[in-house]
């Protein structure tokens, strides 16, 4: 008889460490499954900062290409077209003359002009006259 309380003892055991085993299962199952969510949703929410980011861009690279649009079409004009050609090539309109002035000659001629008295005297000349008078 002590036997057979003893075996009955055991699967009794048994039943109750199985029961552990499945509590401590579903446990960690359970925080695996809550990980691995907590781990979706960031990923999901890194998503959605990158499409907010890219729309930005896009909105960015719109106003970007409606500018050039609008530059395009000014280039394209006659008026433009002529203007350039007055700059940049010295062309002039049927009566009008070109002058043309060699850089080197206007920076000659701008060092030889007289320098004003503000740009001779020191600065802190300057403000001893201003406010001590001498």
């Amino acid at each position: 008889m002590c036997y057979l309380l003893g075996i009955l003892q055991c699967k009794i055991d048994h039943c109750k460490m199985g029961k552990r085993l499945t509590r401590w299962l579903i446990v960690v199952l359970g925080w695996v499954l809550v990980v691995r969510t907590g781990v979706n949703v960031v990923r999901l929410l890194k998503a959605g900062d990158r499409v907010t980011e890219a729309e930005k861009e896009l909105e960015m690279m719109q106003r970007e290409n409606e500018n050039l649009t609008r530059e395009l079409r000014g280039v394209k004009t006659p008026e433009y077209m002529e203007r350039l050609a007055r700059e940049k090539l010295g062309y002039g309109k049927e009566g009008e003359v070109v002058v043309v002035i060699d850089p080197t000659d206007l920076e000659a001629s701008v060092d030889k002009l007289p320098k004003s008295e503000s740009e001779q005297v020191p600065n802190w000349k300057r403000w001893r006259r201003l406010y001590l008078g001498f």
